[in-house]
């Protein structure tokens, strides 16, 4: 039991953590290297709520039906790290915007896929 507990524990470490690394310090990273406006550093922050509201069309619907909540969930967070170097290495706006729509879209469904397997 305390193993599955540690287990779980570390797992939902690891979802949170990985959204507070970036994220906060989303609007400053835009502004210095991307020199991004104001109205772009809001756009970015809104493709949350974009990805909230589109991904559990789009994975909800899979992983329910035809998949293993585990297994979505690591495929999920792979493409999330390849979308995340993919922002790493945008020059510019144009280019980081689509890149962060897709992660959230990628990283919403992951919120409720960690608290299926944990339940």
């Amino acid at each position: 039991m305390a193993m599955i507990r540690t287990r779980l524990s570390i797992m939902m470490f690891l979802q949170f953590f990985i959204w507070g690394g970036w994220f906060v310090t989303l609007g400053t990273f835009l502004a210095n290297n991307l020199s991004a406006s104001g109205g772009q550093i809001g756009m970015a922050f809104s493709t949350q709520s974009w990805g909230a509201i589109i991904a559990p069309f789009i994975i909800g619907l899979i992983a329910d039906r035809y998949f293993n909540a585990e297994r979505i969930l690591g495929v999920l967070h792979l493409a999330g790290a390849a979308l995340m170097y993919g922002l790493y290495v945008a020059n510019d706006f144009s280019t980081f915007y689509p890149l962060v729509l897709v992660y959230m879209i990628v990283y919403m469904p992951t919120l409720a896929l960690v608290n299926s397997v944990s339940f």
